[in-house]
């Protein structure tokens, strides 16, 4: 079934990567979203990515033009982003919790010439917020140019629901356009263009807009090399032994670690990846045991909450080998909670951002001597970015911070004073600098100003160090740094005290105002079931090992950590509930 045509496009672009992996795996399953029993082989996503491709060029679609895609994660959700990408567009993924103001802001930013939408996700009924927007905007007499003039609603029950077409009508006019127009508009892609338009979390204020390409989540900046004989054989040979693995994706697919499982199936290896249309610990407990999957990906915090369900053990996990930690920090604390609940032979690290790609993952297999099948598939597998490199258990045992990994061979990582931005030696911790092919800009300019040098190098407000090795190590955020009474406190540091705790589950320390000190530390404990707690107890069990300024002035017990969309602790929703209740906690003081 390969086209004919394929020979002029280039083999680092998404449609060309589609078709090879249609015609070579043709009836594998590539992506699978078992809750709504949707499981799309190879040859069914290529068919339906070219075919909508084509609507969007009867659409007069052209490359550059963004693309909006707002609905929760089904396999119409990958097809759309796939069709974008096969004409050169901006894939442009809205995050499903977005209210109005939220959705206002991301299509005034984008300003995209189309919206694929589905119908509902997290309380929001997304057409009758487009249609709030849109009669908003013309009640008003405001400029509408940012409105997307084409939008579509997946689900059926919306057809005709003005001023709104249906999924289905997209389909059916690419069903008109013929296969050279769509062949000339997949020869035109490079893998430097543009490919997606991720947002950050906005911690700190309105998301920002990261524009990434192609060439940005594959593994070399040297994308003009074909690969080698034995390479080639050597991808052969894991495709057909990874065809029978499943990974299981729990992160969204307008995150930056969702998009890029994308890539794992599509240019690394042929294997399935098992995704849910948002994250609930059950339904990822129910599918991982459905579908036997082998790598479970996803926040800390997301596998923490499937391990300490109430119902965790009437699932069976025993089809897991290994988990993936991504887009958070994993210290000891957490994997040793995590390594009670499961028989893990490996876990693999990562770190990395929107702005900055991956940039630096690790494998750590926990029992080398149990573990020598998948000791050889990773020796395998090493042409791939499956796994990476290898870090003894021992390492992670020893410290209190976060190993990130090391560092990717094609990305450059200093280590920076705060202050003084003088470059610091191994060891020394400091900002985390990063230049690479991944690091990629953001749309406004005033943000690039503030956080990318001149000679491309991203600061990326992280704190960690470089050991001789190109091993990195995160210990917290700069904007997260406590100033109490002039002396900076960590909160990494005082966190790790409390998860020592034998009483405590979970710990996030945070700085509330003081008009003394300026700051004042406030620690925010889920205490573990049938404790009996209480913030003298704990200020008393602490004091040995804190010196007196770090120690917490507020505790506050909460039932669970609300978590982002994106999996990690919402610090915002956190911070929200401790300011609001600050009066009442000086009882604890």
């Amino acid at each position: 079934m390969k086209n004919k045509n394929t020979g002029t496009w280039n083999r680092n672009t998404i449609p060309y990567m589609l078709q090879k992996r249609a015609a070579e795996s043709t009836h594998d399953v590539a992506y699978s979203f078992p809750t709504l029993d949707q499981h799309y082989t190879w040859r069914m996503v290529w068919e339906e990515s070219r075919l909508l491709a084509k609507g969007l060029l009867r659409l007069g679609v052209k490359k550059g033009d963004a693309i909006a895609i707002l609905m929760p994660g089904r396999a119409e959700m990958v097809i759309s982003m796939f069709a974008a990408a096969c004409v050169g567009a901006v894939i442009v993924p809205i995050n499903t919790y977005s209210k109005k103001l939220e959705l206002q802001h991301y299509l005034k930013d984008a300003r995209p010439v189309a919206l694929i939408m589905g119908s509902e996700a997290q309380h929001n009924h997304f057409p009758a917020i487009m249609q709030e927007i849109v009669l908003d905007c013309s009640k008003e007499g405001a400029d509408g140019d940012w409105l997307p003039e084409h939008i579509f609603v997946l689900d059926e029950k919306n057809e005709g629901v003005e001023p709104f077409q249906s999924y289905s009508d997209l389909a059916m006019l690419g069903s008109a356009v013929e296969e050279k127009v769509f062949s000339a508009a997949c020869e035109a892609l490079v893998p430097q263009d543009p490919l997606i338009l991720l947002y950050t979390s906005g911690t700190l204020g309105l998301p920002k807009g990261v524009m990434r390409s192609t060439a940005s989540f594959l593994l070399s900046s040297n994308l003009v090399d074909k690969p080698g004989k034995s390479s080639s054989l050597l991808m052969m040979l894991s495709d057909k032994i990874t065809r029978f693995f499943s990974v299981m994706n729990l992160l969204p697919l307008y995150h930056l670690g969702g998009f890029a499982t994308l890539f794992t199936g599509l240019k690394a290896c042929n294997i399935r990846i098992v995704m849910l249309g948002h994250f609930n610990p059950l339904n990822a407990l129910s599918a991982v045991e459905k579908e036997k999957c082998r790598v479970l990906i996803g926040t800390p915090y997301m596998i923490q909450q499937m391990m300490l369900s109430p119902k965790r053990n009437e699932y069976n996990l025993k089809s897991l080998l290994g988990i993936a930690f991504t887009s958070a920090a994993v210290n000891n604390t957490i994997l040793q909670k995590i390594m009670k609940n499961l028989n893990l032979y490996f876990f693999m690290v990562s770190y990395g951002s929107s702005e900055a790609g991956s940039v630096a993952n690790g494998t750590c297999f926990i029992n080398r001597k149990n573990s020598l099948p998948l000791l050889l598939l990773y020796r395998m597998l090493s042409h791939t970015n499956l796994f990476s490199g290898l870090i003894h258990y021992k390492e992670f045992e020893k410290g209190t911070y976060s190993i990130g990994g090391k560092v990717d061979k094609v990305v450059e990582v200093r280590i920076l004073n705060p202050e003084t931005g003088e470059e610091l030696p191994p060891h020394e911790h400091g900002e985390i600098a990063i230049r690479s092919h991944r690091v990629m800009r953001y749309t406004n300019d005033a943000y690039d100003k503030k956080s990318v040098t001149a000679d491309g190098w991203y600061k990326s407000g992280d704190l960690g160090f470089l050991d001789d090795r190109s091993h990195l190590t995160i210990t917290g955020r700069l904007h997260r740094m406590i100033s109490r009474g002039g002396e900076k406190i960590s909160p990494v540091e005082i966190e790790n005290v409390l998860l020592r705790h034998k009483d405590v589950e979970e710990a996030l320390v945070i700085g509330v105002p003081d008009e003394l000190y300026g700051e004042q530390v406030c620690a925010c404990i889920v205490a573990k079931q049938g404790a009996s707690l209480t913030p003298e107890k704990l200020k008393n069990d602490l004091a040995p090992y804190l010196s007196a300024f770090k120690l917490p002035r507020y505790i506050v017990f909460l039932p669970m950590f609300p978590l982002s969309p994106t999996g990690k602790i919402s610090i915002a929703e956190i911070k929200s509930l401790v300011l609001n209740g600050t009066g009442e906690l000086r009882k604890n003081a």
